[in-house]
């Protein structure tokens, strides 16, 4: 971010232009450089650092007239930037600030403010925002999204960033990764997620799907709060097989496992020997606190004879079926949980 030129963006390198178009008709020299931070910054450029702090933001200001169409600056040191008052100018700082969130997931956040000297100077102000302040916002919210396709957004990091249980199908072939936020803490969700299961609390899915049409539960249901390693949660009506708890890390994760004879279609213990035609996956829930807030980040790892499945098109199928429950599961467990905790803080505070 620090030396990002912005000025490779066409849409920027536009906008610039069309700034400078009165220098252009007056013949004046205009200079299309590149537009990293060290640049904007460049002597006589009228910006200048106001404050950095190494790895986690910089900010940058000016004092000028900017509704003129050369824009005048005020050449003023920069420990003298906030108490300038000297009437008819204005003031403006930005500061682009990275915020860590969990492991591997950085926000970067704009921080734009606006003052003037005097009343008539933030009149003057005002008329040419009016004009140039939607291209302002624009660029701000242009560039934060080059950076993501620079150096990658949250969901791409969350696909690399190692979690539990993946060290226990180190062969998986294949491997999805879903993510959502939800605004409590981890100790908050952890229940919710102890007591999944068909027949349980339900998966918080689609339930005509995956629960036999019973409503997943909307309420933390004590007596399913005892969970241990070993144990089997059912994962259809009826059924005594499902996914067996492998790790259970209270308030952080929880790993479950599949493990199937694909010729017998009965369920084997995780950590027995493969027979000729199996299914094997896990399925981990990882709870990472972030500022506030939690990201839960689910895993599915898979490792598969392959040749023992009957229905190539069941298994080029399986990854459109697992996005569409999976992500009906995050998006429905968070509003649950957030429900859960507005009815808490109403209570609490009536």
């Amino acid at each position: 971010m620090r030396h990002l030129d912005f000025g490779r963006s066409p849409v920027v390198r536009a906008l610039f232009a069309l700034r400078t178009v009165p220098d252009r008709l007056h013949d004046r020299q205009v200079v299309d450089s590149s537009w990293g931070i060290d640049d904007i910054t460049a002597n006589k450029s009228g910006f200048q650092i106001l404050d950095e702090l190494t790895e986690t933001s910089i900010t940058v200001g000016a004092i000028g007239k900017v509704w003129k169409p050369e824009i005048e600056f005020a050449p003023i040191p920069t420990d003298r930037f906030a108490a300038f008052d000297q009437p008819g100018w204005i003031k403006v700082a930005w500061e682009l600030r990275c915020e860590p969130r969990g492991e591997a997931v950085t926000r970067v956040s704009v921080d734009l403010r606006v003052t003037a000297t005097d009343p008539d100077s933030w009149r003057r102000f005002r008329k040419y925002f009016l004009l140039v302040g939607p291209f302002s916002h624009f660029i701000r919210r242009h560039l934060l999204a080059l950076l993501v396709r620079e150096l990658g957004g949250p969901s791409e990091a969350e696909q690399k960033q190692r979690l539990p249980g993946d060290e226990l199908l180190p062969d998986a072939s294949d491997q999805v990764t879903y993510g959502v936020t939800i605004a409590a803490r981890p100790e908050s969700i952890w229940p919710w997620l102890v007591q999944m299961g068909c027949g349980r609390a339900g998966w918080y899915s689609w339930d005509i799907l995956d629960n036999a049409g019973v409503p997943s539960a909307r309420e933390i249901i004590p007596e399913l709060q005892s969970l241990q390693v070993g144990d089997v949660v059912p994962w259809a009506p009826k059924s005594s097989d499902g996914f067996e708890v492998l790790q259970l890390n209270p308030p952080t994760s929880i790993v479950l496992g599949a493990f199937v004879d694909v010729e017998t279609g009965h369920q084997v213990r995780f950590g027995a020997q493969r027979p000729a035609h199996y299914f094997q996956d896990t399925w981990a829930f990882v709870l990472e606190p972030i500022n506030g807030a939690t990201r839960l980040h689910v895993r599915n790892r898979t490792a598969s004879s392959r040749e023992g499945f009957s229905s190539r098109a069941l298994m080029r199928a399986m990854p459109l079926i697992h996005h569409f429950m999976e992500t009906a599961q995050l998006r429905h467990l968070r509003d649950r949980v957030e429900a859960a905790e507005a009815r808490a803080a109403k209570t609490a505070h009536p």
